[in-house]
């Protein structure tokens, strides 16, 4: 269905996206599923299916979602948004996400145009925090893994600053009152100076799958701009929560489709 609106993103000055859960990790690849499972299971490490069988607790859920980001961070190539990237080709645009992973990273955008506030899941914080600063996920996730694969014990790692628990670095309920902003601040900086640049311009803004989870993001500023620029035009994809404010229904597109279908659907 994507290719319905490729001629309007081609006419475009600026092409603004919005990503939401829809399109969360946790969604499009559950924890439980058979992509991660199998990835596992080839790599002959028993530890993932041992963790899934685990009655719920903390140290459990939690070396799980370790597990989990692993994967993740492994991947090469997630191709869910290639006619995207392809209908985005020499185009002006930029990418912000509510979500709490790293695809966008793995789909052909550009890195420097994407936008995540709330965490990739690629580095760890202190949970005091004692410090504002982040380390890098992926050897601490491979040192839990190795030690759990070959002992069988939920271990988990600390600050070494403080000695008190990493936590990933997403916004989270974990993270409520201590998410280390540090980040994504820069890129934070380039995508609002971004915006600037749209004022008066012909710019085609696509929200995929965003609901009311953080409408403060980029869901309500995605409306100010089609208000105020009687130039753009908004592209709403979500499965049940499409739909078009009195201000902006003159210039807004419902599409009231699951947005993975959205962008699968020739």
């Amino acid at each position: 269905m994507l290719n319905q609106y490729k001629e309007c993103i081609k006419d475009a000055d600026l092409v603004l996206i919005g990503v939401g859960r829809e399109l969360d990790a946790k969604t499009l690849i559950p924890m439980d599923g058979d992509e991660v499972r199998n990835y596992y299971k080839e790599k002959g490490m028993h530890g993932y299916e041992d963790l899934l069988a685990l009655p719920e607790s903390k140290g459990r859920n939690r070396l799980l979602e370790a597990y989990y980001r692993a994967y993740l961070l492994s991947m090469e190539h997630f191709p869910l948004y290639d006619d995207l990237v392809e209908a985005l080709e020499g185009k002006n645009y930029f990418v912000i996400t509510s979500n709490q992973d790293n695809l966008l990273y793995k789909t052909g955008l550009r890195d420097d145009r994407i936008c995540i506030p709330c965490g990739s899941g690629e580095f760890f914080q202190c949970s005091k925090p004692c410090e504002h600063k982040l380390y890098p996920a992926l050897p601490g996730i491979e040192a839990l893994i190795n030690y759990y694969e070959a002992n069988g014990q939920l271990e988990w790692l600390q600050c070494p600053n403080c000695g008190e628990d990493f936590l990933f670095n997403v916004r989270n309920e974990d993270t409520v009152g201590c998410y280390v902003e540090e980040g994504y601040l820069q890129r934070w900086g380039y995508y609002t100076k971004w915006l600037q640049g749209t004022i008066n311009k012909k710019v085609v803004i696509l929200e995929l799958g965003e609901g009311f989870e953080l409408p403060n993001l980029f869901k309500w500023p995605f409306e100010k701009i089609v208000t105020y620029n009687f130039k753009s035009k908004l592209i709403r994809v979500h499965e049940t929560l499409a739909m078009a404010t009195p201000e902006t229904k003159e210039r807004t597109e419902i599409v009231a489709k699951n947005s993975r279908e959205f962008l699968l659907e020739h």
